[in-house]
């Protein structure tokens, strides 16, 4: 049974990345996994039914990615939860290239979705509060902390949909994800110490060079 739906998962993920999830109905879901429409529908009713599933498995990701941080935390360190984050929005890019209209159809999901969101965010602030303490970046007023924190969430989630919407990448490569974390660290490098702030790029560079 476990086995089943994991497929169907992992199939539906595959055609929602490669055609969009407009163009995909269950009937293609059932047809790409050879089963029948009956049988998808036993394990799951709708199509909204496969992406509430499939957000589960980003949720689940983002929170096993942004584990408690090392004190003190490495530029390597900082830099692999940014990356390994991308990757997952990499993996369920077709969420995030739609994550409005996905939202805006489904309340339960909207639900969800604000709550990661918002661990997220507290997240990030302990994280830069943690590296303004260890003395690797500049102090900032806790307002203004958050405010950091939000621009980088920003960034990071948006970035699928930027790269479709206005660089024309109907099919992105895992490069163009990556892009991502250097574009939101851009950010964070001005408030870094400078031996802090070199780490970190290099760490990103070399994950996105090539």
């Amino acid at each position: 049974m476990a086995g089943t739906k994991d497929r169907i998962l992992e199939g539906s993920l595959e055609l929602f990345n490669s055609r969009g999830v407009q163009a995909v109905t269950t009937n293609h879901i059932a047809d790409h996994l050879g089963m029948s429409p009956g049988n998808l529908y036993y394990h799951y009713r709708s199509k909204e039914h496969i992406i509430r599933s499939l957000f589960e498995r980003i949720d689940a990701e983002a929170r096993a990615v942004m584990a408690p941080l090392p004190n003190p935390v490495t530029p390597q360190q900082w830099a692999d939860v940014f990356l390994r984050g991308l990757d997952t929005v990499w993996r369920y890019r077709f969420f995030f290239a739609n994550i409005v209209e996905i939202a805006g159809r489904d309340e339960l999901l909207a639900s969800r979705l604000r709550a990661l969101t918002g661990w997220i965010l507290d997240w990030t602030t302990a994280a830069i509060d943690g590296l303004i303490e260890q003395g690797s970046m500049a102090a900032l007023a806790p307002d203004d902390r958050r405010r950091l924190a939000e621009d980088v969430f920003i960034i990071i989630w948006n970035w699928t949909s930027f790269a479709v919407a206005f660089r024309g990448h109907t099919r992105l490569h895992e490069l163009d994800a990556r892009e991502g974390v250097l574009h939101s660290m851009l950010l964070l490098t001005p408030h870094f110490e400078p031996a802090f702030a070199a780490g970190v790029r290099e760490a990103i560079d070399l994950a996105t060079a090539g």
